[in-house]
């Protein structure tokens, strides 16, 4: 769970620096939350570490979005006007 958190953190990071508010990550947090169990009720076998989304599966896929973002924004702050 913690590797997952420290993953998802830059995804978060990024949806507050380009929506200039909390409130887009804290909608994203949420929809995390109650998508969550649907996970644990599809998924069976396996252990915590190679099944689910805090998982391997999990690991990988926010590896792949935090590479597309970096790739596709490597600065996001360009842009954005500060008042």
């Amino acid at each position: 769970m913690t590797i997952w958190c420290m993953l998802l953190a830059p995804i978060f990071s990024y949806v507050r620096v380009k929506a200039r508010s909390v409130i887009a990550a804290a909608i994203i947090h949420g929809l995390l939350n109650a998508t969550y169990g649907l996970s644990i009720v599809l998924v069976r076998g396996g252990s915590d570490l190679t099944t689910g989304v805090t998982g391997l599966p999990g690991f990988l896929v926010l590896a792949v979005v935090i590479l597309i973002l970096w790739r596709h924004d490597s600065d996001p702050a360009r842009g954005v006007i500060r008042s």
